[in-house]
């Protein structure tokens, strides 16, 4: 056995095997019946974190990764914690009862090898930095984007253009008036755009800005819309401060670790949000997740929610809520 921890992602063409940590949003681990762990090779053509971490925790365990980190590895094996959810969605999916328990709890019922995968999992994904987890979005993020054949799947969205219409225009319910809107994580821009077009819709104008922490996708962004070029910047939302304030200001909650939430909300509404204005906080997660809405959220972080909206057709699974900056 050469069971490893590790700290940097190994070659491409040294990993042909995958196992895996999942996490839920409540922190619990899941894991196949017996219980085992999800596990599989990597395809052929498949790059093992943006393809293959995706595909196999779907199709064995019906979970949707959100995050991927490597932490050991052992010949040609590698281990992954992922964090993510349940799936309901149009993508190939088990549907099957998995087991769902704490990480020490699940390590006890495993064997040794899994057992300290699960251990060593639950620790490398407890005790990340703020700087892991935005270096991990991006690595995983950019070049997933910058893969993307539509622009919904540059903006991080699999569907096609009606769905994406169906599963993000909630968030102009929360615009009120005419006015600037900052888009935080633009990525290729799409949000900007569409926003614009659905508020117009209702009879306001809006002129949109963009910041992303990737810097590819700003490029991205600029190239598909060179009009707006200038509006579009590098930075974490966490602490952007571009010298100027915007009628609304748009954020998801998983642009920051969980416990720099309340942080993200407070400079928002400081820094970014004008007076008067609403800061609109989205989260999307599947269907079927364990994950509370974005007003939830929002509640339970002590804000308070002067509305909210849910995605076309009344479900769940991406929400918005805004709150007033004073």
């Amino acid at each position: 056995m050469s069971y490893r921890i590790i700290t940097t992602d190994p070659p491409q063409d040294t990993v042909r095997h995958l196992t895996f940590v999942p996490f839920l949003p409540d922190g619990r681990c899941v894991a196949l019946p017996g219980p085992r762990l999800a596990a599989g090779e990597v395809a052929p053509g498949e790059h093992y974190l943006l393809d293959s971490s995706l595909r196999i925790p779907l199709e064995t365990l019906g979970y949707r990764r959100q995050r991927v980190h490597p932490f050991a590895a052992d010949g040609d094996r590698l281990y992954i914690w992922l964090d993510g959810d349940r799936y309901t969605g149009r993508r190939p999916h088990a549907t099957i009862d998995p087991v769902v328990d704490s990480a020490e709890a699940l390590a006890a019922r495993l064997d040794p090898v899994a057992a300290r995968a699960v251990l060593d999992g639950a620790a490398a994904y407890r005790d990340q930095s703020d700087a892991d987890y935005y270096a991990g979005n991006t690595r995983l993020l950019e070049p997933a984007y910058l893969l993307g054949r539509t622009p919904q799947e540059g903006s991080g969205f699999g569907g096609d253009a009606a769905q994406w219409r169906a599963r993000r225009s909630m968030i102009v319910d929360g615009i009120d008036r005419d006015g600037t809107f900052l888009d935080i994580g633009c990525a290729n821009g799409l949000l900007m755009e569409s926003v614009r077009d659905w508020a117009a819709e209702r009879g306001y104008a809006i002129e949109p800005y963009g910041v992303d922490i990737a810097p590819r996708l700003v490029e991205l962004a600029r190239s598909r819309l060179p009009h707006w070029a200038g509006r579009i910047e590098v930075g974490n939302g966490i602490d952007y401060a571009p010298g100027r304030r915007f009628t609304f200001v748009h954020t998801l909650l998983d642009a920051v670790p969980v416990a720099r939430r309340a942080d993200l909300i407070r400079h928002a509404l400081a820094v970014l949000v004008e007076p008067g204005g609403r800061l609109l906080v989205s989260h999307y997660k599947s269907a079927a997740g364990t994950d509370p809405t974005a007003a939830e959220h929002l509640r339970q972080l002590g804000f308070p929610v002067t509305g909210s909206s849910a995605e076309a057709g009344g479900g769940t699974g991406a929400t918005t809520a805004w709150i007033v900056a004073t």
